[in-house]
């Protein structure tokens, strides 16, 4: 759903050398390769000597300024999660040996599950999805927010409070970006009638907001079985209720593959909540409704089936069906 940034900058080998070398004088490169996926521009380096592991550039934009230190301190706090993150060996933010600011870190093995949906057993590695989220939702925040450099903005002590603003935001947003005000004026009541929810909360968790096939890893282990790998890609997370994360993780991998929605949700498991269904509808309206605000301000064509135009159908529908249900 989302577009691809443009690539910024010529890559040769004489100026990956001097980064692998400035990590580690021993670094000889063999080679690199651009990787698929990914909003920005990110690297594969093969070394020459066989016990040095290859190595990942990540180039970064910018801003948001503290994105590369963000993306640092969310894989420490996820370290030990299997299948694991990857481990960030250096933040460069000098602009020394680059014009951009770069991150080396370690490569894990296998590649996008977008590259294994077509595969027959699909299923089984869309359940590993919904178990490796819940083990990103055992990781307990202090408070609700969005994650910066050096943790959570602006704490928040409860859902209630963190996410009546947030869509307070969302809906003004939809107004300024010229969304239909009959639509906006509805959903915002639907949402606003569902609010009591918001309390039930069972505490605050890192949230990956951005947990999608492009960002989880998967190969072909000895049996033959298809097997999840690796998760990347941490630049979205916050601290927020589990559920807002299930929800968007099932909105955003379900766009790619309807087939994945009820697998995700049976690996993640059974939870402790009196209306789960009523919360994950409250849930994807807003990254619904944040999702097309995003598209929009990106100047993606309005009436695209894949991006703002399909979600306004969606909303519509979800519109529908809760009047239809009051």
């Amino acid at each position: 759903m989302a577009p691809q940034r443009r690539t910024t900058l010529e890559l040769d080998g004489e100026t990956i050398d001097r980064l692998v070398q400035h990590l580690d004088r021993d670094f000889v490169a063999s080679g690199f390769s651009r990787l698929e996926g990914g909003s920005t521009e990110v690297y594969r380096i093969d070394l020459v000597r066989a016990e040095h592991s290859p190595l990942v550039l990540k180039i970064y934009p910018d801003q948001p300024e503290w994105l590369p230190a963000k993306e640092n301190l969310v894989a420490g706090w996820m370290e030990g999660l299997t299948p694991p993150v990857p481990r960030w060996l250096r933040v460069d933010e000098t602009r020394t040996l680059l014009p951009l600011r770069y991150a080396l870190l370690t490569l894990l093995p296998g590649r996008s599950l977008r590259h294994w949906m077509g595969e027959l057993d699909i299923a089984q590695a869309y359940r590993q999805m919904g178990e490796l989220l819940r083990q990103v939702h055992a990781v307990p925040m202090p408070a609700y927010g969005y994650i910066r450099g050096d943790g959570i903005g602006k704490l928040c002590p409860t859902n209630a409070d963190y996410m009546t603003a947030a869509f307070e935001d969302v809906f003004r947003r939809f107004r300024d970006l010229g969304g239909d005000a009959e639509l906006g004026q509805n959903l915002q009541r639907l949402a606003e009638g569902s609010f009591d929810l918001l309390a039930e909360s069972g505490g605050a968790v890192l949230c990956h907001d951005d947990f999608h096939q492009g960002n989880v890893l998967a190969l072909r282990d000895g049996a033959g079985g298809l097997r999840l790998s690796g998760l990347v890609d941490f630049g979205n997370a916050r601290a927020g209720d589990r559920l807002f994360d299930l929800a968007k993780a099932l909105f955003c991998s379900a766009h790619e593959d309807p087939r994945s929605h009820r697998p995700i949700l049976e690996g993640y498991g059974r939870t402790d909540h009196p209306d789960i269904d009523r919360s994950l509808w409250l849930y994807t309206l807003f990254h619904r409704t944040s999702m097309w605000c995003w598209l929009t301000k990106l100047g993606v064509d309005a009436t695209a089936e894949t991006g703002p135009g399909g979600l306004i159908r969606d909303l519509r529908e979800m519109a529908g069906r809760g009047s239809a249900a009051r």
